[in-house]
C-alpha cells in the first residue's frame, strides 16, 4: 500500500513500515555477514538493524551493523522527502567492515572530521589512494550498489513516486550514478567540462604534473584518479554537487565521460 512520503512511512503501522524497509537491505549483504532478514528486527538507534528518524520528520536513516560494537556499519542509507514530494537518497555508504580501515574521516590526532570539512588527513588519504579506494571511502566497498539502488527504487514505487533523486558528493559518485541510469537535473555541463579538460591539451590535464600524490599524470585517464585530483583541489574551485534523478525502472543512458575506465 502506497504511503506517499517518508513522513507518512514513519507514521505507518510497524508491520507496514517493516515490510517497506525490507526492500532496502540487499540479500547479498545479509548473506555476506550471515545476518537474518531485518523485518521485525529494526531498533531505534541500536542493535544490528538501526532505524533513525532524523530531525524534521521527513528524513529516515537506516544502518546495518554486523558487529553492533564495531567501528563502522556495513550499510548506511539516508532517505528524505524532496520539496516537491519525491524521494531523495541523500546519503549512501556500503562498507566491507572486515576489510582494513583508512582514517580519512579523522584528523591525524584522532578527531572526527565532519563531511565536507576542509581539514584533511593526508597520510591516510595517500594510504587509501594506494589501496585503490576513492575519496571519502574509509573501507573497501561491498560491490552491492546495484541491488541497493534497485531496493530504493522498489521503495519509491511502494511510496507512490516514480522519481528518485540523488546529490553526488564527489565526481566518482556522479559517474557511478550515470552508470545506474541517472541523469542530471543540474550540473551536466560541469561534468562534461571536467571530462573535456582532462583530455590531452586540457587545462586540468596540464595540472596533473606529479607535484602531489593526487595529481599524477596517469590519474587524468581514470574516474578514480580524476576524483582524487578534484578532491585535492585541481579544479581550483569548490566541487559543487550536481543534482541527479532517474525515473524508476528507466535508464537515461547519460554518459559524460564515455569509455573512461574506473
Amino acid at each position: 500500500m502506497a504511503v506517499a512520503s517518508i513522513r507518512a512511512l514513519l507514521d505507518a503501522p510497524r508491520d507496514q513500515r517493516d515490510a517497506l524497509l525490507d526492500h532496502l537491505v540487499p540479500a547479498r549483504l545479509l548473506e555476506r555477514f550471515s545476518l537474518p532478514r531485518p523485518r521485525g528486527r529494526w531498533e531505534q538507534g541500536s542493535g544490528v538493524f538501526r532505524e533513525i528518524a532524523l530531525p524534521g520528520g521527513a528524513s529516515l536513516r537506516i544502518e546495518v551493523w554486523p558487529d553492533p560494537a564495531g567501528e563502522d556499519p556495513a550499510l548506511v542509507l539516508e532517505l528524505a522527502d524532496t520539496y516537491y514530494g519525491q524521494l531523495e537518497a541523500a546519503w549512501i555508504v556500503l562498507n566491507d567492515v572486515r576489510g582494513p580501515r583508512y582514517d580519512v574521516d579523522r584528523a591525524p590526532d584522532g578527531r572526527p572530521l565532519p563531511p565536507g570539512s576542509p581539514e584533511r588527513n593526508l597520510k591516510e588519504e595517500i594510504r587509501a589512494l594506494q589501496a585503490g579506494l576513492v575519496p571519502n571511502q574509509v573501507r573497501p566497498g561491498l560491490r552491492m550498489f546495484r541491488p541497493l539502488i534497485e531496493g530504493v527504487q522498489a521503495l519509491a514505487s511502494a511510496l507512490g513516486t516514480g522519481i528518485l533523486y540523488v546529490a553526488p558528493l564527489a565526481y566518482h559518485n556522479a559517474i557511478k550514478y550515470e552508470q545506474y541510469g541517472f541523469t542530471y537535473a543540474s550540473g551536466q555541463e560541469e561534468l562534461e567540462w571536467i571530462h573535456r579538460e582532462f583530455q590531452p591539451g586540457g587545462v586540468l590535464r596540464q595540472r596533473m604534473d606529479g607535484s602531489r600524490p593526487f595529481r599524477m599524470p596517469w590519474m587524468a585517464d581514470t574516474i578514480r584518479g580524476r576524483s582524487w585530483a578534484i578532491h585535492d583541489g585541481v579544479l581550483e574551485r569548490r566541487w559543487m554537487a550536481p543534482q541527479m534523478y532517474k525515473f524508476v525502472g528507466r535508464d537515461f543512458s547519460t554518459r559524460t565521460c564515455p569509455d573512461v575506465p574506473w
